[in-house]
Parts: structure tokens; sequence; C-alpha cells
């Protein structure tokens, strides 16, 4: 028996296998994580270094969270770019208001032009007035007379926090139990 016929006998193949991801026909939006890398591109070509920044600062963002212990494991690579977004967009919306207590009006200017930029991810906001009509109907479901249910109404909003702020959800709340 020959060398070879010996070794082959004891190595296996290794099989390499891609993943695939197939829509059902229908065409769907680009995911965030995709138009972020597409908008980052954009901007190094157009040299708009400021969107830049917060794109390649973003991306950064989300690449740490998903390599991090913090990572829920079934969680998909969408929910976690979203929570990213979320995330950043809060700390720039604390930035800007210490800046202004501060007295640093030039600096709560830059990081308002980040929130722009920011803000223009999230998916379509949902206005005061469709939260107010959903909530009143979950009041009602609910049977909430009091600000002391308000935590009933909370668990049965079933919005997402990026289409629905959860500090106007529950400004909204308290208007309405009150």
């Amino acid at each position: 028996m020959s060398f070879l016929a010996r070794i082959s006998g004891s190595i296996r193949p290794i099989s390499l296998t891609a993943t695939r991801y197939y829509t059902s026909g229908a065409v769907s939006a680009e995911s965030l994580i995709t138009r972020l890398k597409n908008d980052r591109k954009t901007y190094m070509k157009e040299k708009k270094q400021p969107n830049l920044n917060v794109v390649k600062g973003l991306l950064s963002d989300f690449t740490y969270y998903t390599k991090s212990a913090n990572f829920p494991e079934g969680s998909s690579e969408e929910e976690a770019c979203m929570s990213v977004l979320q995330k950043a967009i809060k700390r720039r919306q604390d930035s800007v208001s210490q800046y202004q207590a501060g007295g640093r009006p030039e600096l709560a200017d830059q990081e308002r032009e980040e929130l722009k930029v920011l803000q223009d991810y999230l998916p379509e906001q949902m206005s005061p007035e469709l939260i107010e009509e959903e909530l009143k109907e979950i009041i009602h479901e609910v049977g909430a007379t009091t600000s002391r249910d308000m935590g009933k109404v909370m668990k049965a909003w079933k919005h997402d926090a990026a289409t629905a702020d959860r500090k106007v959800v529950s400004e909204i709340v308290k208007k309405l139990l009150n």
C-alpha cells in the first residue's frame, strides 16, 4: 500500500458551507447594516467627514456589541444594530443637554448634527396622535383607571421602541391616566 493511500484513508475532507439568504420573492428593504456600509462608502467618496465619523463609529459599536458577552444568542444582527443605533441616539441626546447646561453651545451644536445623521437611520416614527389612539384602546382593554395601572399599560404596549419612543409613550400614558 502506498504512502498516499495510507494517509488519504485517515484524512477526512473538510466541508465548507456558505450561508445564503433568500427572500420569498418580495423585494425587502435593505438591512440597516447594509445601508450603513453603503453610506460609509458614499461618505468616503464625497468626503463628508462628520457624517462619515458618525457612521464609522456606529459600525464600530455594532461590531463590538456583537462580539461582546452582552450579545444575546438568539438575537438577529438587525435587532442588535437597531439597539446600538438607539443607544447612540440616547447618548447624543444626553450630551446635548449636558453641553447646554455646561455653557458649551458649539459642542451641543456638533452633537445635534450627529444626532440628525443617526435619526436618518431610524424607521418612520409614530405620531403622538396615533400613539394616543392606540394607548386609549389599550387602557380600555386593560381596564386601567389610575396612574398605578401604568405598568399594565406599558406591558401591553407592543410597538418597538424604534418606532415609538418609550419616553413619549410613558408621558402620554401619564396624561391619559391622570
